[in-house]
């Protein structure tokens, strides 16, 4: 297996033996206030509908090969599924859970976000180096904008106004304007930046560095580097708390979840988590944790608070979840 895995048709196609669970206590929700998680599972090429209050999966979607990303977008009531291996992205009508329609791709596709209307599709395209943008009623494409290298993880501010492109082989952030749809700067960042957050206060905005075992912390209104924090090693996904003001980074290859305090100065470490194997998607809502675990294939559910592990529920193959999988009302992470 290579050491950290930038892109899903880089991964082997094997079995991974999963771990005896642990049985754990479950954690209770008010009626109708949980959400349903899309997961994306890369080596059965299908997605786990995970439904939150039972916390069981209630369906499987077969999509294209080697789903990575996804998209959630209540508001357009679609997910949609990044298949790198496929070069296209399968569109999931929430209502009736089908594929209700298959977009071809220029490029390999990898990190996929929707604006916070549900009007746009935003698209990267690992190999030619575009960020791809879309109408979401009828995929018509609006426009292909020229990014850095290796374009992965996007993310958008909570107004839609300005999306974020993380490329990968630059060490850089790209900062488009939605109302235009050009490129108009660069944000530094650290080593291979691929996963993104933005926090739902507007405030920051996280680049995970996955060669450099940290995160940079970014103004995201003024678009400059605050900070640089150590992490686990290999970052690879990132959620916010509904205020914005702790994210929580998944550490790929050391098994755990970094908590990060944004209410201070400068911004801290506060905890680390133990979670599953190889941790990559991850998502908060109503003070849960979902963690997605690529070798136990596994959904992680944590207290958000104590970080304490309440249950895991088996999915499909080789997870993935990279990218707002829940859909709910909740922020980062999560479809809004």
């Amino acid at each position: 297996m290579p050491s950290v895995r930038h892109l899903a048709s880089s991964l082997p196609r094997r079995t991974v033996a999963r771990r005896t669970v642990l049985a754990l206590a479950a954690f209770a929700l008010p009626a109708g206030a949980a959400p349903t998680a899309y997961i994306t599972n890369q080596g059965s090429h299908d997605l786990s509908v995970i439904d939150g209050e039972r916390l069981a999966v209630v369906d499987r979607i077969a999509v294209g090969r080697s789903p990575a990303g996804i998209a959630v977008s209540t508001a357009s009531g679609k997910a949609f599924v990044s298949n790198p291996d496929s070069a296209t992205v399968s569109v999931i009508d929430l209502a009736t859970r089908r594929v209700a329609a298959t977009m071809p791709i220029d490029g390999v596709p990898l990190g996929i976000a929707a604006s916070p209307d549900g009007s746009r599709l935003y698209v990267a395209a690992w190999q030619t180096d575009r960020l791809h943008v879309f109408a979401t009623d009828d995929y018509r494409p609006l426009a292909s904008i020229a990014v850095g290298r290796s374009p992965a993880g996007i993310a958008l501010s909570p107004d839609g106004a300005t999306v974020f492109v993380a490329n990968r082989d630059d060490n850089d952030i790209g900062v488009i304007d939605a109302a235009t749809l050009t490129l108009t700067r660069t944000i530094p960042a650290g080593r291979h930046p691929f996963a993104l957050g933005a926090s739902p206060s507007g405030r920051h905005l996280l680049a995970l560095n996955v060669y450099g075992d940290d995160v940079t912390v970014i103004d995201a209104q003024r678009h400059t580097p605050l900070a640089t924090l150590a992490v686990g090693r290999a970052p690879y996904g990132v959620a916010f708390d509904d205020t914005g003001r702790r994210a929580f980074v998944t550490n790929q290859q050391a098994a755990s979840v970094s908590v990060i305090d944004l209410d201070v100065q400068p911004p801290r470490v506060a905890a680390t988590w133990a979670t599953a194997e190889y941790p990559e998607g991850v998502a908060f809502d109503a003070g849960r944790l979902w963690v997605v675990g690529w070798m136990d294939d596994v959904v992680a559910i944590h207290d958000s608070s104590s970080g304490q592990r309440l249950r895991e529920v088996a999915v499909g193959r080789n997870p993935r979840g990279f990218g707002a999988f829940l859909a709910t009302t909740s922020h980062s992470g999560a479809a809004r």
